[in-house]
């Protein structure tokens, strides 16, 4: 039977100058959110690219649209 070398665990404490001192203690707070921030939160990335295609597309448009009209006229 083959047994694979494991490593040794480090039980040094880190003293470098950003080494915690004490325990770290996060506080985190409850917030009444309306249905239309919910909507928000939930969907922000999808909404925020899909306006922004949109968006290009309205403008590459618009560009083209004054393109071919100062080449046909």
């Amino acid at each position: 039977m083959v047994m694979t070398k494991q490593k040794k665990k480090r039980t040094k404490q880190y003293t470098g100058q950003d080494a915690v001192k004490g325990p770290v203690v996060h506080r985190y707070t409850a917030e009444a959110k309306s249905p239309a921030r919910e909507w928000w939160d939930a969907h922000k990335r999808r909404t925020k690219l899909i306006t922004g295609v949109v968006v290009g597309a309205v403008v590459l448009g618009w560009l083209l649209f004054e393109f071919f009209g100062l080449i046909f006229n």
